[in-house]
């Protein structure tokens, strides 16, 4: 869970610092990261155009996007000049999820202490003009599929294709489609890919689920209630999207 917001000019790199003396207790752990760049999702779609070529002189080396982590490195709060998101991740594999509720309230509370940090070294107003709302989720074989040309198997999407046809079964493949949430409040982004996972190197679906857009007002309410339409979609769009051998597997009740 994120948001993004303008960039504050007056803050630097001690102010990273600063706010990380202030939650070191319960997040002790601390990495420098590239930026994230800039997601804004426009209200009708538009044709991409290659960015032209800039000369930029710099005085000022960039400031860092910082990771602030707890002891088991599960949960972690990132923070750049524009940005500020909590996460929650799974690193061994048996960690539990803990919720969308639980992880909402320590999104919240996370959220007001930096407002207040700002607003106490004067670094503000902090305009949000984006939030975010992403899971990352790895469908192992067990979940409906053995090999990559039985994906309709989980996606029912990709049952249309013609088993008399002349191609045989996909070797590979991957898709991606968008829904725009309601009221002009943003779109839910959803993409799938093949991939090895990193930790054990077996071959996984990762599904990515992306809510994106703008919030009613930039208070901690409307915030929140956006969160809560984006989860509702990310929900709903999950079960919508996958099939039945897939829910059996995970147990999810219709």
């Amino acid at each position: 869970m994120g948001v993004q917001f303008d960039p504050l000019p007056k803050f630097h790199a001690v102010h990273l610092g600063l706010f990380w003396s202030r939650i070191r207790e319960e997040y002790p752990h601390a990495e420098d990261q590239g930026l994230l760049s800039p997601a804004t999702e426009p209200l009708d779609i538009q044709p991409s155009t290659a960015p032209a070529a800039t000369a930029v002189a710099v005085t000022v080396p960039p400031l860092p996007r910082c990771w602030f982590l707890t002891n088991d490195k599960t949960q972690l709060i990132q923070v750049q000049r524009d940005r500020f998101l909590r996460n929650w991740r799974q690193l061994q594999g048996d960690e539990r999820y803990p919720r969308y509720g639980h992880l909402a309230q320590e999104f919240k509370r996370a959220w007001e202490r930096f407002q207040e940090f700002i607003a106490e070294q004067e670094l503000g107003p902090v305009n949000v003009n984006q939030c975010e709302l992403h899971y990352i989720n790895n469908i192992e074989r067990a979940a409906g599929w053995s090999e990559l040309g039985e994906l309709d198997g989980v996606f029912p999407l990709l049952s249309n294709r013609n088993p008399g046809g002349f191609l045989p079964a996909p070797e590979t493949l991957a898709w991606q489609v968008r829904y725009k949430l309601p009221d002009g409040r943003g779109r839910l982004h959803v993409e799938m890919n093949p991939i090895f996972r990193g930790r054990d190197m077996q071959l996984v679906l990762a599904l990515n689920m992306t809510a994106r857009g703008v919030p009613a007002a930039g208070s901690i309410e409307k915030i929140t209630a956006w969160f809560d339409l984006a989860h509702e979609w990310t929900v709903r769009a999950f079960a919508e999207l996958t099939g039945p051998r897939a829910h059996e597997f995970w147990g999810m009740k219709s």
